[in-house]
């Protein structure tokens, strides 16, 4: 199945959703299909591979010439699922697969009559390039979820998890070896995937769901061994299966991958400019079905920095996880609900919390992470359908260093702390019911009084359940949780105020800020059914948090305090017609209020999808805005009404089959008067400057033009608190870059540069009066002056107050890169050297144009780090 990991946007990854699928096959049976029908009989045909045992290990090269591949039997009969579904395949394709005690062998034969035609090309792992093949393996036989493992004609490895109902895994990276070879009239693959990396029962013969299929690029063609149609609601359910395989080795190996590495800071101002590092993760197989996973001193190194971002509203930045450990087997502990998460990984060795204040005499040391001291992980799942997924994981007690002068004193930054999850899930009815559950847990050992604004304890626990009926065509998800946060009248108060939750709003009648409450409790939940399938569907969903429910210690909670509802009309065509290949139009409606009945936001959107014959595609986005009442933007004050917005999206993306790819478009927001107005336009492109050599680039300017910028609270003569605002002009410049060159799929070398530069300046500002109110002229107070003098405004209003405020002008500039170069010299096993750069800067000046201050990002000043690592991989 076709999916390709890219960095152009989201709406790129949404209409690559609709070309994908998977792999199947047995007896040479061919199609010459076309009607809605014909698809139906090739989806359902039963089809069965028996495996080949075999004593001889086979020498994986990708030519297919051992005599064990003779022994074994040859499947074709492929059928077209994209572009032309239920239809022959434009090239024909076999498929053997072979075993013996401790791996499972496939071979692949891709036949192909213009062979100068085959697009072979090296990329990074896990990235989709080119002509490739693959085969997936529901090993659990839950028709849920399965193993996946593709290699590309230029020999590049593709592994990743399914999850269910269109959802991977591309982080789950398995220890496997798998090999391409272009011939005179086809390519060729071989690939030995250990039992060790696949989960499955103890049974003496194994029956496993099994799904092949091979991607033609310069056609953007899929066939597939047996034909999952490109409408189907899910994947996996419908595979082909697997027999013949008995007495396999089901026990377990242990394995283990230490690493070494060492830093050199050569711009820091400590004297130790050196860091040596020594860790080991762990596998130890518990049974055939369950894995400990173990860290000891992990290695929590990032190849690739977070992109670089300067939020202005209260709204947490979300951040995706790029740490091994917390990465494998991650879809066992997920219980997501939209933007909200119950397990955030994150949280374990974030940043700590605490910066000590210093005097002008003072430097200070502060680690950048907190140490996680282990971290022990079970996953699994068993043959009756019993998912199983636990994390518990130690952190230590972290501490500055304060200088003063040849003196030098400590103090603690974050707390020694302990979390906790566990999932489960268990399956019924051949996996169309799921029912689960999950519990998180915090716990932090708090001395220190300044560390008292901490939570000393975090409780969460969830359901879920899922059905699935007419083969997955309809189902029914519905999700409910709730939280416990508990610690001192400090810390409690400090939460009741946070973002999230505003307790301390003027007017929200029902919310209630209580100074001495030692605990905070809440619920929150998903009701979410429809019809997935087939031309027409439509999907209606529920969502609700209470004010008080708060899953941050461990998690991740956007906002509190809302109910949500949502409707959605789509109607989708996967048959190509006149100059279309497919197309889709949704419809959707979304309604939102607190839980003092207020309605906060009215939301319309309509989407449309093109992709024509020539493989170009368009999306088109229209949504509008309204009834908008912000209760954050204020932080902590009264709600603020915001004029009604449009906001529209074009984008476009060329024919991702040739070596220069061109994407982008415009994407406009706009109110009444321009009193809100925000462009953004878009350019990507990538080339294929060789087969082993691309440059891939995105580039992004935005200009934002916000009457209602929030800009601090005041204290008024009365003192009571008063809200400023401001118009803010702002305009960004934001490109990603990335340069890569492969000797080989296991030797390469890849830069990433992320130059960032935005300007903001502030006018026209004015103090709220009645928030709430949709007459412009009685929602604000005027200004009768204002002042600026060594960066400070002094500014009074028409009822004579009069207040002093710091410019909150900025000119933010961050280039962050890297060069890495990677050698996976054997199987697991890797080597890195990696040269970390950075250069930031954050100053009032705006006197310059945005462009000036991106060209500017070149000449600051850079800290560098350099790095060395090696991790080396064995099992017992």
């Amino acid at each position: 199945m076709f999916r390709q990991k890219s960095q152009i946007t989201l709406l790129t990854i949404l209409s690559f959703l609709l070309s994908s699928s998977f792999i199947q096959g047995q007896s040479n049976v061919t199609y010459n299909l076309s009607t809605d029908s014909a698809v139906n009989l090739a989806a359902s045909q039963k089809r069965i591979y028996y495996a080949s045992f075999i004593t001889e290990k086979v020498r994986i090269d990708g030519l297919l010439n051992e005599n064990q591949w003779e022994s074994g039997k040859w499947s074709g009969g492929f059928i077209q699922q994209q572009p032309k579904q239920a239809q022959n395949p434009s090239q024909e394709t076999e498929v053997c697969v072979l075993y013996d005690q401790d791996n499972l062998y496939i071979g692949l034969k891709c036949y192909d009559n213009e062979p100068e035609k085959i697009r072979s090309v090296l990329s990074r792992r896990d990235e989709i390039s080119g002509d490739i093949a693959g085969v997936a393996i529901d090993s659990y036989a839950d028709k849920r979820t399965a193993f996946e493992f593709d290699v590309s004609a230029a020999g590049q490895k593709v592994d990743m998890m399914h999850l269910g109902d269109y959802e991977w895994d591309y982080n789950w990276d398995a220890v496997w070896d798998g090999k391409a070879t272009v011939q005179d009239s086809m390519w060729t693959v071989e690939m030995k995937i250990p039992f060790s990396q696949l989960r499955f029962s103890d049974e003496e013969e194994q029956v496993w769901g099994i799904h092949i299929w091979r991607w033609i690029d310069r056609h953007m063609e899929e066939s597939q061994w047996k034909l999952i149609p490109i409408d189907a609601p899910a994947m996996v359910y419908l595979f082909g299966e697997l027999r013949g395989i008995k007495g396999i080795n089901s026990k377990r190996k242990m394995e283990f991958l230490p690493y070494a590495s060492t830093k050199y800071s050569p711009n820091t101002d400590l004297k130790n400019k050196t860091n040596y590092d020594f860790g080991l993760d762990g596998k130890i197989g518990l049974s055939s079905d369950f894995t400990l996973d173990y860290t000891i001193n992990p290695d929590f190194g990032q190849v690739e920095a977070d992109p670089s971002v300067l939020s202005l509203t209260s709204y947490e930045v979300f951040y995706d996880e790029k740490r091994p450990f917390f990465l494998e087997g991650n879809n066992v502990l997920d219980y997501s609900l939209g933007r909200d998460l119950l397990f955030y990984s994150r949280r374990i060795g974030r940043a700590p919390v605490y910066t000590p204040s210093l005097n002008d005499n003072q430097t200070m040391s502060l680690p950048d992470n907190t140490a996680i001291i282990n971290a022990l992980k079970v996953t699994g799942k068993n043959k009756n359908g019993l998912s199983l997924g636990v994390v518990q994981s130690l952190t230590a007690k972290e501490k500055a260093t304060i200088y003063t002068g040849n003196e030098k004193e400590q103090q603690t930054v974050e707390p020694l702390s302990n979390y906790f999850v566990g999932r489960v899930k268990q399956d019924f009815n051949e996996g169309n019911t799921v029912l689960g559950g999950i519990v998180t847990s915090s716990l932090r050992a708090i001395d220190d009084d300044h560390l008292n604004f901490l939570p000393k304890s975090a409780f969460v626990g969830g359901i879920d359940f899922q059905h699935n009926w007419e083969k997955r065509k309809y189902f029914l998800d519905l999700k409910g949780f709730y939280s416990r946060i508990a610690g001192s009248e400090e810390a409690i108060a400090e939460l009741q105020t946070a973002p999230q939750h505003y307790y301390q709003r003027p007017d929200a009648d029902h919310l209630k800020f209580d100074p001495n409450r030692t605990d905070l409790t809440g619920h929150g939940g998903q009701i979410r059914g429809g019809k997935r399938s087939g031309k027409f569907r439509a999907i209606g969903s529920f969502n609700w948090r209470s004010p008080g429910v708060d899953l941050n210690d461990l998690g991740y909670l956007y906002q509190a305090d809302y109910l949500e509802g949502d409707l959605e009309l789509k109607y989708q065509v996967n048959k190509p017609k006149g100059i279309f290949r497919d197309y889709y139009l949704e419809l959707s409606q979304k309604h939102q209020w607190n839980y003092g009945g207020e309605q906060t936001k009215e939301e319309i959107e309509l989407h449309g999808f093109l992709r024509f014959t020539n493989l170009w595609r368009v999306h088109a986005f229209l949504e509008h805005d309204y009834n908008l009442y912000d209760t954050r933007e204020l932080r902590g004050g009264p709600k603020l009404f915001k004029d009604p917005t449009w906001e529209t999206r074009l984008f476009f993306q060329s024919n991702n089959a040739k070596d220069l790819l061109i994407a982008g478009g415009p994407h406009w927001i706009w109110s009444k008067d321009d009193l809100y107005k925000r462009n953004i336009y878009t350019f990507y492109f990538r080339w294929q400057i060789s087969d082993r050599f691309n440059v891939n680039s995105q580039t992004d300017f935005e200009q934002l033009n916000d009457y209602h910028q929030y800009v601090r609270q005041l204290r008024l003569s009365d003192d009571s608190k008063g809200y400023l605002v401001g118009e803010l002009n702002r305009k960004t410049i934001s490109t990603t870059l990335r340069l890569e060159y492969f000797i080989s799929p296991e030797i390469s070398l890849q830069y990433y540069a992320n130059p960032y530069a935005s300007i903001g300046a502030y006018e026209k500002f004015r103090r709220v009066n009645d928030g709430s109110s949709t007459d412009l002229g009685k929602r604000y107070w005027q200004t009768s002056s204002i002042e600026l003098d060594e960066q400070v405004y002094t500014m009074t209003d028409h009822q004579g107050e009069t207040y002093r405020f710091s410019n909150p002008d900025f000119n933010y500039q961050e280039l962050r890169s890297n060069l890495v170069a990677r050698w996976e010299f054997r199987p697991g096993s890797t080597l890195y050297l990696v040269w970390n750069s950075n250069r930031l800067l954050y100053e009032r000046n705006t006197n310059h144009s945005v462009s000036q201050s991106y060209s500017d990002l070149f000449g600051l000043k850079s800290e560098h780090v350099f790095m060395i690592k090696f991790n080396y991989w064995f099992s017992l």
